[in-house]
């Protein structure tokens, strides 16, 4: 595990992502690991512990990092690391790793490499009557998370048999300063007029960002985090999967969180500046507005 020094901002992240396979009309769809584990995947199962309703069997370790099932999605545990840029390098490699040792056994099956993708085709029909060991794969909201501006909206468990499409996060934790443990809310407000702005604004596939905002995509999701090694964090869960996969989005998206850390929160701006942007900055990141987000980012850098 990487040693973190303290009193610095600690980036982490458990993005998600998709096996993919081209159906019968041409499109790209994802294609659950379970499948995978149906034809022999040899996973590991975690302890109770880490695991206490064994819904993440492990793919593959890679030191200390793994790739596990999360739902319709393979989700990827890194370690924290100080520098974004190593956090990044670590996805990547991981990302790659993957593809060739586990999903290119699979070539009749899925396509060699990991798709990070916000939307991806979901075919209902083939996997609509393939029994309960594919029912994680067919459900939104299993581990809840919360609403930064309104903590008493409530999240439910749905039901997405039917549901022709999957999204995957790329959340972004954030610890290692008193600030987070001591104001977790206002830290999730400075990500939103940061990180969550930036994530929409230089997407390069706003319309699939767009797809996932009716629900993973809102502005203010969030959820606390107690870690292993006795800190406190939290989980911007906002963002999707894209930045993981280009250096350059993900400067843009970190060079803001980091503003949103140090200057809004550590600043106190963040107080006056929800007052006079949220309302607004919810608008845009709910709709993309790619526009509008680069615009409102302009006008913070002005105040910093």
């Amino acid at each position: 595990m990487s040693k973190l020094a303290k009193g610095r901002i600690a980036w982490g992240a458990d993005p998600e992502f998709f096996a993919g396979y081209i159906g019968p009309d041409g499109e790209l769809n994802v294609l659950p690991p379970v499948v995978l584990r149906s034809e022999g995947y040899p996973v590991t199962m975690e302890s109770e512990e880490k695991d206490p309703e064994q819904r993440h069997p492990v793919f593959q370790f890679y030191g200390d990092s793994k790739v596990h099932e999360d739902g319709a999605a393979f989700e990827m545990s890194v370690p924290p690391s100080n520098n974004w840029k190593d956090l990044w390098n670590t996805i990547n490699q991981v990302k790659e790793d993957f593809g060739k040792d586990v999903l290119s056994n699979y070539p009749g099956i899925c396509h060699p490499v990991l798709y990070a993708l916000p939307t991806m085709n979901w075919q209902v029909d083939r996997w609509l009557h393939c029994g309960k060991d594919f029912r994680l794969a067919t459900r939104f909201g299993c581990d809840p998370d919360m609403s930064a501006l309104n903590l008493e909206i409530p999240c439910m468990e749905t039901d997405a048999s039917l549901h022709p499409e999957r999204y995957a996060g790329g959340h972004i934790h954030i610890s290692g300063i008193p600030e987070i443990k001591e104001f977790p809310l206002p830290t999730i407000w400075s990500m939103i007029l940061s990180a969550g702005l930036a994530a929409v604004g230089y997407s390069d596939v706003p319309e699939l960002e767009k797809r996932r905002t009716f629900l993973y995509g809102r502005p203010d999701k969030f959820r606390n985090q107690w870690y292993p090694d006795g800190s406190v964090g939290v989980e911007y869960r906002t963002p999707s999967t894209r930045w993981t996969s280009s250096l350059d989005l993900a400067e843009k998206v970190f060079g803001w969180a980091t503003i949103g850390i140090e200057c809004l929160l550590q600043g106190k701006l963040i107080f006056e500046l929800k007052e006079k942007l949220m309302d607004d900055a919810k608008t845009i990141i709910t709709s993309v507005d790619q526009d509008g987000a680069k615009s409102m980012l302009n006008y913070i850098s002005t105040r910093l």
